[in-house]
């Protein structure tokens, strides 16, 4: 049975496409690409498992309504008389009789997750005057970016990023309107070291815990827009698939706008302290 992987623009892919994983940065045979691509990525999968039935397959807490639309499409131009839904965290799949209700359950699932608010991710932005006249870590990269004008350079930066920061970093650079990860250090301990060896060239949302990575791209994205630093308290529970539990991390993070590149354009660099004394969660 083949199984169709719609992204996060509709485009179809075979699940066993090799240019899909490498696009993905996922080439690892023992990793779960079907099961990362609908729970972290937002993809929807359709698999016709009968001349008469086909399954989607999606995580409405992640979907994406592009890929959501075009695999209705892709079923209803089949013409099949039932339809299962599965999605993670659901032990029971459900059969709908026709097209029509499948759609209607759909739609209540999206509707429900767009109603929750999450409490698992909590951030303060702080006055960035804090770091003046100190000598902690973010002090001290906070006086590099002025120091060298703003401008990126990753020797002159290497030992305040992997020493005095703990390799606690990553940088980023809007790529086609979307923030895409170029570099990222090896300090995460949320990180699971294959995510971080093929982490560069991904959209910085698509982290191992993609509701995370889509809350932080937003601060990024803050800090694109103003042109200006932005220093947080963050207090968030993230999900690590590659241990399968959640850890709850508590740090500091300055991001800073530098120019980079021959051509002068803009990148971010995102670095934090682990600070267990955060509790925004009280």
């Amino acid at each position: 049975m083949q199984t169709i992987i719609l992204d996060d623009h509709g485009q179809g892919w075979d699940s066993q496409s090799p240019t899909l994983r490498s696009f993905l940065h996922c080439p690892l045979p023992d990793f779960d690409f079907l099961a990362y691509a609908i729970e972290n990525l937002g993809f929807v999968a359709v698999t016709r498992v009968s001349p008469n039935a086909a399954r989607i397959r999606f995580r409405p807490e992640t979907a994406s309504q592009v890929g959501i639309a075009a695999a209705l499409y892709r079923v209803a131009d089949m013409g099949l008389e039932r339809v299962i839904i599965s999605h993670p965290h659901k032990f029971v799949d459900r059969l709908f009789p026709n097209f029509a209700e499948a759609v209607v359950y759909i739609t209540e699932q999206l509707a429900m997750c767009n109603q929750q608010p999450s409490f698992a991710f909590k951030s303060r932005e702080q006055a960035i005057e804090q770091l003046e006249n100190t000598n902690g870590p973010l002090s001290s990269l906070l006086q590099k970016w002025r120091h060298f004008d703003k401008v990126y350079n990753s020797a002159t930066l290497a030992t305040t990023l992997l020493e005095t920061l703990n390799a606690r970093f990553m940088v980023v650079k809007p790529v086609n309107g979307r923030l895409t990860i170029v570099d990222v250090g090896s300090g995460f301990e949320s990180f699971g070291k294959s995510w971080q060896e093929n982490a560069r060239g991904l959209p910085i949302e698509e982290q191992q815990d993609y509701d995370y990575g889509r809350w932080a791209q937003g601060m990024y994205r803050s800090v694109l827009e103003t042109g200006r630093p932005r220093l947080d308290e963050v207090d968030a529970t993230i999900r690590r698939p590659h241990r399968n539990d959640r850890v709850r991390v508590r740090y500091r993070r300055l991001i800073l706008p530098f120019t980079c590149g021959r051509r002068g354009g803009t990148c971010l660099l995102g670095a934090s302290v682990v600070d267990r004394t955060i509790d925004l969660k009280a």
